[in-house]
C-alpha cells in the first residue's frame, strides 16, 4: 500500500483524515508537530505529505522547505492544508516547494482526488529515475566505447530538449524525447553500419520494460516525413511529434559535425525541409534556439560597469 503522512496539530482532524485515507486504500502515519514530521518522513519514505501550515513549533512553511531541500525527501509529493487565502500565502508555500494546496475545511473528494494525484505523480517520478539510471548505464558504455557517439548523443538530446520547450511537449513525454535522443543510436556501439545499427540497437533494449516507448526512437530515428527514409518509410501523419524532433535534431546535427558552422547548417536543414524530408516547425524552432543562445551570449560579453 502507498504510504501518506498527515502532519496536523488538530488531532480530530487528523483522525477524520486518517480513517478516510485508511477506507481509500492507504497506509497512514501521523505527526503532531513539524520537526517530527520531517523525522517521519525522513523515517518512512512516505509516497504523499499532507502538511497543515499552522503548526507549533516549526511551522508548515519551514517544514516543507526543511523536506524539499532533504536528498531524501525533496521528491515526495507535499499537499499543504490551510485555512489561509491569501495569495501571498500560497505564492509562499509554492516558494519553499509545495506542490498543491488543499483549503480548510477539506472537502473529502477533492482531497481523495489530491491525493490519488500526487501518489500517480510519485510513482511516475520513481519510474523514470529508474529509467534514467539505465539510460545513464548505456552512456557510460557509449563514451568508453566511441567518444564521437557519445557527443553526438549528448547534442541531440540537448537540442530536442530546447525545441521541445518551445514546441510545449508535456512533462512525461520529454523524458521519453530525452532518453530516446540519448539512446537512438546505441546499436553503433556494436556496428556503425546503417543497415545493421538499428536491428542491434532494437535488440540491445527488447528486455527493458521502457522498451514499449524508447523503440520507435532507435527504430525509426532514419526516417523522413515523405516516406522516403528506412526502415518503414513512414510518412508524416504516422509520426508523432517527438518522433519528428528526434529525426529533424538528429539531421541537423549531422551537418553541424559535417559543415562545423550553426548557419550553414540550418541553411541545409532548410534545403532539405522544401524536399520534405524534415519539419517545418521544428527547424523555426532550431532558428528559435539559435537566436537564444546567440542572445545569452552576447549578454555574457557586455563588459561590466
Amino acid at each position: 500500500m502507498e504510504k501518506v503522512l498527515i502532519v496536523d496539530d488538530n488531532e480530530q482532524n487528523c483522525e477524520i483524515i486518517k480513517d478516510l485515507l485508511f477506507t481509500w486504500g492507504y497506509d497512514v502515519y501521523v505527526a503532531f508537530e513539524g520537526l517530527k514530521g520531517f523525522n517521519l518522513a525522513y523515517e518512512l519514505k512516505p509516497d504523499v505529505i499532507l502538511l497543515d501550515v499552522m503548526l507549533p513549533g516549526m511551522n508548515g512553511f519551514e517544514t516543507c522547505k526543511k523536506l524539499k531541500k532533504n536528498p531524501a525527501t525533496q521528491n515526495i509529493p507535499i499537499i499543504m492544508l490551510t485555512v489561509l487565502n491569501e495569495v501571498e500565502d500560497r505564492i509562499r508555500g509554492f516558494n519553499v516547494g509545495a506542490d498543491v494546496f488543499l483549503s480548510k475545511p477539506i472537502v473529502y473528494q477533492e482531497l481523495k482526488n489530491r491525493v490519488a494525484w500526487a501518489v500517480k505523480s510519485k510513482n511516475i517520478f520513481n519510474n523514470m529515475e529508474k529509467i534514467d539510471n539505465v539510460a545513464e548505464s548505456f552512456l557510460k558504455i557509449m563514451k568508453l566505447k566511441d567518444e564521437d557517439l557519445y557527443l553526438h548523443a549528448y547534442n541531440v538530446k540537448n537540442y530536442c530538449e530546447k525545441v521541445g520547450k518551445i514546441l510545449f511537449v508535456t512533462d512525461e513525454e520529454m523524458n521519453h524525447l530525452l532518453i530516446g535522443a540519448y539512446l537512438h543510436d546505441i546499436g553503433k556501439t556494436v556496428s556503425n553500419a546503417s543497415s545493421e545499427h538499428v536491428e542491434i540497437g532494437m535488440d540491445i533494449i527488447s528486455s527493458l520494460s521502457m522498451c514499449e516507448w524508447l523503440n520507435i526512437f532507435v527504430r525509426n530515428h532514419h526516417e523522413k516525413m515523405n516516406g522516403q527514409g528506412f526502415p518503414d518509410k513512414l510518412m508524416s501523419h504516422q509520426m508523432s511529434l517527438n518522433l519528428k524532433i528526434l529525426i529533424t535534431i538528429n539531421r541537423f546535427v549531422e551537418l553541424l559535425e559535417q559543415y562545423g558552422d550553426k548557419d550553414t547548417s540550418v541553411k541545409e536543414l532548410s534545403n532539405e525541409c522544401k524536399k520534405g524530408y524534415w519539419s517545418v516547425e521544428i527547424l523555426e524552432a532550431i532558428k528559435q534556439v539559435l537566436k537564444d543562445e546567440r542572445f545569452i551570449k552576447s549578454i555574457r560579453h557586455i563588459p561590466k560597469e
